[in-house]
Parts: C-alpha cells; sequence; structure tokens
C-alpha cells in the first residue's frame, strides 16, 4: 500500500472534485490517500507520503500564489519522491 498526498488548489470547486475522483480511483485500489488544499490548513509533513499529487487551478493564466508557495516550500521532498502536477483551466476552450 502506498501513501499519497493529493494537494490541490481550487477556487470554484473543479480541482477538489477531480481530486476526490482520483482518491476514490486509488483507495479502490489499496492505497491510503491524503486530501490537503493548499493554502488552508497548514501543510502536512510530506515525508511519510511515497508519492504526492499537486492538483491547481489557472485563473486568467496563472495558478495562485499559495501553489508557487507550495512547492517551492517542499521542493526537496518533490524532487526525491514521485510527484506529478497538472492544471484545471475551464477556459482552455477558448480561441483567446
Amino acid at each position: 500500500m502506498t501513501r499519497t498526498l493529493l494537494a490541490y488548489s481550487t477556487v470554484d470547486g473543479h480541482t477538489l472534485t477531480i481530486c476526490k475522483r482520483i482518491e476514490q480511483s486509488l483507495e479502490a485500489a489499496g492505497h491510503a490517500v491524503q486530501l490537503h488544499e493548499i493554502g488552508g490548513a497548514p501543510d502536512p509533513d510530506l515525508a511519510p507520503f511515497d508519492r504526492i499529487v499537486i492538483g491547481a487551478s489557472i485563473r486568467y493564466g496563472k495558478h495562485r500564489p499559495a501553489v508557487f508557495d507550495f512547492v517551492e516550500a517542499h521542493r526537496d521532498v518533490l524532487d526525491r519522491r514521485p510527484s506529478a502536477f497538472f492544471s484545471v483551466s475551464l477556459v482552455a476552450r477558448k480561441p483567446a
């Protein structure tokens, strides 16, 4: 069993919805998952996690500053663990 941290930043809740779907899939496969809202509660200790996934919404072409702060604060752990990052943009469908 692996321990996965799903850290997310959301404005309208879509990124959280995606994280919850990922959480369900991983738990169904027998893995332990913890959700963490970036910029909400204090960051958890990342050391016990086997892998870390970060999901963040994009507004007006930018991620929220707390996402950059989270990555910078935990860069050493993120460099040593399998990790992934995904972005959620509801306006990516627009040509401009």
